[in-house]
């Protein structure tokens, strides 16, 4: 393994006794793959520079430059050959300065065979070695470059490394750069199926402990791909690099995989943000009860509910805090309303509540509570979130699509009315504020 090592290596000599010179690279030609020569420091820099050796033998005591000068400028150069120096007597005050320049073997002269072929082995051993390291960098860095994920490296307070990662991350990570900010400016955590998103915490190092192990889904701020929201999956990890404690994270872009769970989500009759039905649900369900109501004779009630200046939420606080409005407010409805009632999103910030089995003053009862508990609730944002609502009963004969336009055309005199009201199209508007067992006034 040595022999066909040394065979690989070129080998630059430098020395300014020519009859030294030549004998050592007659006996060096036989072992390694190419010699080169020199005799003073100056030279031996410059062929250095050019042909770029993998061992440099070397006299101290050189005209020109000598041998610790020109290992100087190597080693300023950014070179890092194996360097072998050669004394002769009375010039151990040069060690100490040869040590500090990365010196790697002293050899003495005059020049002894057998010292410079156990010199040869050495360096023929430790350049396999770098290279073998530098093989396994580049092989790691390729395959890190090209892996479907982006990995971070870091100590809690500072990003260590971040693998190449373009091909996921819109906003990619500096070596040195603040963890914490960095994150908290471009994610926000999220989850599925409707649970609220959450901003990042300040104390980064300690969440990063804490979820050791865990995997949380973040959304990317800003980010969409095709239309469609980017998501990655986020994977903590703790290992250990040099005997030093770090957080790896793991970045894994599954926004492909949410937008096919959305649609899943939209095959299956649900809203994929909230979890309550959809627009396709909605009319689904609303002809299943009006013909149950005309089969049947039983009452039939529509609620429809829009919340007021939404877009305000979604221009000041941004969408993805209006996504978690949205998110709660479901929640908050489906607190409040029977166990047979049907709840949908019919659009953006509107909603559906079909309501089986239900005349028109139980349906406006149902609405003044729902608007009343909504106009209480606290979203933790900062602001009241109140909502207009319509109510119609199916009257029999109408058509499905009749009696979303009543019960429409209510809520939009509720909006133009005042909003944070209910308004049916036979009944005055009261505010959702009022008294809950307070009835409709007058108009």
């Amino acid at each position: 393994m040595t022999q066909h090592c040394l065979r690989s290596l070129t080998v630059l000599l430098v020395e300014d006794d020519n009859t030294a010179r030549q004998g050592l690279a007659l006996a060096l030609e036989a072992k390694v793959s190419r010699v080169f020569q020199a005799d003073n420091g100056d030279s031996g820099f410059s062929q250095y520079a050019s042909i770029r050796p993998d061992i440099i033998i070397t006299d101290i005591r050189m005209p020109r430059m000598d041998g610790l000068a020109m290992v100087r400028a190597i080693r300023d150069s950014g070179g890092d050959p194996f360097i072998i120096i050669a004394s002769g007597a009375g010039e151990e005050q040069a060690f100490l300065e040869a040590i500090e320049l990365g010196v790697n073997l002293f050899i003495k002269k005059p020049y002894n065979a057998e010292d410079i072929f156990t010199g040869l082995e050495r360096a023929a051993a430790e350049i396999a070695r770098r290279r073998h390291d530098t093989y396994r960098r580049a092989l790691s860095d390729g395959l890190l470059a090209h892996v479907p994920n982006c990995h971070l490296l870091s100590d809690g307070a500072a990003v260590l490394y971040f693998n190449d990662p373009q091909a996921i991350l819109q906003y990619p990570a500096h070596e040195g750069q603040e963890l914490g900010p960095y994150l908290r400016e471009n994610f926000t955590v999220s989850m599925r199926q409707g649970v609220e998103q959450s901003s990042l915490p300040l104390n980064m190092d300690a969440w990063l402990t804490k979820h050791s192990g865990s995997e949380f889904v973040l959304a990317g701020n800003g980010q969409s791909r095709n239309g469609h929201p980017v998501r990655y999956l986020l994977r903590l990890d703790r290992v250990r690099i040099h005997s030093q404690e770090r957080h790896l994270l793991t970045f894994t872009d599954i926004s492909l995989i949410e937008s096919e769970r959305e649609r899943f989500y939209q095959l299956a009759g649900r809203d994929y943000l909230t979890g309550v039905g959809n627009r396709q649900a909605f009319e689904t369900e609303l002809a299943r009860e009006i013909e149950r109501s005309k089969r049947y004779g039983s009452d039939l009630s529509l609620v429809m509910l829009d919340i007021d200046d939404f877009k305000s939420v979604n221009d000041t606080l941004g969408h993805q805090t209006g996504d978690a409005v949205l998110v709660a407010l479901a929640r908050c409805m489906a607190a409040e309303v029977r166990v047979t009632d049907i709840i949908c999103r019919f659009g953006g910030e509107e909603f559906m509540v079909i309501m089986p089995q239900s005349e028109l003053e139980g349906a406006l009862s149902c609405a003044g509570k729902l608007g009343h508990s909504i106009a209480e609730y606290d979203f933790g944002i900062g602001r009241r979130i109140t909502v207009s609502l319509g109510v119609a009963q199916y009257q029999p004969g109408e058509s499905s699509h009749t009696l979303v336009r009543r019960v429409d055309t209510a809520l939009y005199e509720a909006k133009g009315t005042g909003k944070n009201r209910v308004v049916t199209a036979l009944d005055a508007p009261f505010s959702c504020s009022d008294n809950e067992e307070a009835g409709p006034s007058s108009r």
